[in-house]
């Protein structure tokens, strides 16, 4: 870099008319220091231990610039104040950082942590403390795609302003209002069909028929790619028909599964992090059950007995020291990516289960061949409820409680009240005919039995 130019007093017309070399502000706070030959430019200096910093060739800029310095010492700056939001932020989702109401859990620090990365630092991470004004957080808002996302987001900046004057990054005197910030983005208006609520409704091509799961347990039964694992035909009737979830489906173990028809899901499989337990969904832990021979004429409570006493011979051998129902070949919990490659699809393709293959971006210039299953392994959870719902006909408060549904309301919703199973319903006590002949399918929502040969897209 070229050499600065030696400064000339005569070329600065704003520098007073005496042989001063330094002047100091009113309060005596910030002291301002004229060019020498070793630094031609105005210094200021503050502070003890001293801080300072050049402030141009002229005293006139220099000296407005000491007498904000002043004003800004007045107010609170500390070091703290000069650094970049995003080392605030940073203290913001320390777990060391005292909390008013004890530490975070973790889903609410993983939330956290995504608002801070999506919204809070693109738009003012590098952004002073002291200069972090309402209208930054008005723009992480409106980044926000919907207005309760939105919401959301306010109220985590609003947890955000707090830690931050708590850790005394922002001056004692910056007000930033939030009361004013509102989600400022584009309304997108939803065009929906009746009855389309909140809740979304699982159409009929979205649960698996009872022949569907025998065919996908029978093919269980016959393709392993890896080792002798018996127990993978268990796995789908289990899931079929006892509403298991597969992260809940992974951790069941000896002690959470009896042989009189009950089942106890207290944790379930969570891999963000790294792979430990979690509760289940919504934090309910529940009971729920699964019948003797299910109605794919699979024998299911002989099946989990013959299970329950392959663990202990296991246990004993060191092979599965958690005593898992279902772990993978080390004995260990076996992972959602791994259970989907090699597990489901190599039997859901035996089995005839349909799907769409598609070619999708993958890297730069790059495309991939990707199959998008039209059911999946969390389809047979849909089996479960229809099966309580529509063949017990179970209460719905029961269907809720063995599901681990919020509400009997969810699982109505869910279910039960969608157009396309009323309108049948409709059609019919009016007297009109409603076999399938006569009414489209896509009223009735039942989709006609599919064969492998017809249905899906080779791989």
């Amino acid at each position: 870099m070229p050499r600065p130019q030696p400064y000339d007093r005569y070329e600065d017309p704003t520098r007073p008319d005496d042989d001063q070399t330094s002047w100091d502000t009113p309060l005596g706070l910030v002291a301002l220091y004229a060019p020498t030959q070793a630094v031609p430019y105005y210094r200021i200096v503050w502070g003890n231990p001293q801080e300072g910093t050049t402030v141009g060739r002229y005293f006139d800029r220099g000296w407005a610039k000491a007498l904000v310095r002043e004003q800004l010492i007045v107010a609170g700056a500390t070091p703290r104040t000069e650094q970049p939001v995003s080392v605030g932020i940073d203290y913001w989702l320390s777990p060391e950082r005292p909390k008013p109401r004890g530490s975070w859990g973790e889903s609410h620090t993983k939330t956290m942590t995504y608002y801070a990365e999506r919204y809070f630092r693109p738009v003012f991470g590098t952004t002073r403390h002291l200069d972090l004004r309402r209208s930054h957080v008005q723009q992480a808002v409106n980044l926000a795609p919907t207005e309760s996302e939105g919401r959301n987001v306010r109220r985590a900046a609003r947890s955000l302003i707090g830690a931050l004057r708590q850790g005394d990054y922002l001056l004692e005197n910056q007000v930033i209002d939030l009361a004013t910030v509102w989600w400022h983005g584009v309304r997108i208006v939803k065009v929906t069909d009746q009855s389309d609520g909140r809740v979304d409704f699982v159409p009929r091509s979205k649960r698996p028929t009872h022949t569907e799961v025998r065919a996908l347990r029978e093919s269980m039964a016959r393709r392993r790619r890896r080792g002798t694992k018996g127990w993978r035909a268990l796995a789908v009737e289990l899931a079929a028909y006892s509403g298991v979830r597969r992260g809940e489906l992974a951790v069941l173990d000896d002690t959470t599964v009896s042989s009189d028809g009950r089942i106890r899901v207290q944790w379930r499989l969570e891999t963000i992090g790294g792979p430990h337990l979690a509760l289940p969904k919504g934090n309910k832990r529940r009971w729920t059950t699964y019948p003797q021979i299910t109605p794919t004429g699979f024998p299911l409570a002989d099946a989990i007995a013959e299970r329950l006493d392959e663990i202990a011979r296991e246990k004993a051998a060191g092979t599965n020291p958690r005593g898992l129902l279902f772990p993978s070949e080390r004995g260990t919990w076996l992972l959602g990516s791994n259970f989907h490659r090699d597990v489901f699809e190599p039997a859901a393709l035996y089995a005839g289960w349909p799907f769409v293959e598609e070619v999708k971006p993958w890297g730069i210039g790059k495309t991939r061949r990707q199959r998008t299953w039209a059911l999946t392994w969390h389809s047979l959870r849909h089996t479960f409820v229809t099966w309580q719902l529509e063949d017990l006909h179970q209460p719905p408060s029961r269907v809720a409680t063995l599901a681990g549904h919020e509400s009997a309301e969810f699982t109505l919703a869910r279910y039960v009240s969608g157009t396309t199973d009323d309108i049948t319903d409709s059609l019919a006590a009016l007297g009109w005919r409603t076999d399938e002949a006569e009414v489209p399918a896509q009223l009735t929502g039942h989709r006609e039995p599919v064969t492998p040969q017809t249905s899906f897209i080779a791989s």
